[in-house]
């Protein structure tokens, strides 16, 4: 019995029970400051969707607690039918799995598909560098009979893939006048599927912003 109360004694004092003790602590805590992070993230990013957008009926499928949500906006006018936006969080909640998030994920994500009631006349798309691992490419159907240039918007390198060029430059238009065109991965204006592709990076200080002039675009492809 003496024994094993010496035993415990120095487990208890040595410093691996204190690194695992401190581990715990620092977990418990950094769930508790990454969930309500999240959560406000996610409580904002919908009254702004929904202040910008002013859907007539929406619907939200959640994406984990505390991880995002997929949101349909039917709005039926200005050209567009509905709105699909879906945004997805870094695990802020998970003190060990944040740091493979950041190297994978890399940030928070936001993604709208603006549903046109009628065909855009060509297709067009503007893709940050490096966005896509295995390139444009692979992303971009039909790439190789369409017309690709490189080009700056802000500090950032974008493809600029169209098979019309007054297309192109609506595009172009849309990302120069922006307060910060670098949010910017990838626009497309897709006919095949009457649709207008954003994907950005999440930042609540411009995402009414990226929502009024995505859905200014909209209508004008549409």
């Amino acid at each position: 019995m003496l024994g094993y109360a010496h035993k415990l004694s120095i487990m208890i004092t040595s410093p691996v029970f204190f690194g695992i003790l401190l581990l715990a602590g620092v977990t418990i805590i950094q769930f508790y400051r990454g969930r309500r992070k999240n959560l406000e993230i996610l409580e904002r990013s919908i009254r702004i969707l929904e202040e910008v957008i002013k859907p007539k009926s929406k619907e939200y499928t959640v994406i984990g607690i505390y991880v995002g949500y997929h949101a349909k906006y039917l709005v039926d006018r200005g050209g567009v039918r509905e709105v699909d936006a879906t945004v997805v969080l870094l695990p802020r909640q998970s003190l060990l799995y944040i740091p493979i998030a950041i190297v994978t994920s890399r940030f928070d994500r936001l993604y709208l598909v603006f549903q046109l009631r009628k065909t855009p006349c060509a297709e067009a798309h503007l893709v940050r560098k490096g966005y896509y691992r295995l390139g444009v490419k692979r992303v971009v159907k039909n790439f190789e009979n369409m017309v690709c240039e490189s080009v700056e918007i802000g500090n950032a390198r974008y493809h600029l893939v169209y098979t019309s060029r007054p297309m192109a430059e609506k595009l172009l238009r849309f990302a120069n006048e922006l307060s910060r065109p670098s949010i910017l991965n990838h626009v497309a204006v897709v006919p095949k599927l009457n649709r207008l592709y954003i994907a950005a990076k999440l930042d609540l200080e411009v995402l009414h912003e990226l929502i009024a002039k995505s859905y200014a675009l909209a209508r004008e492809v549409a």
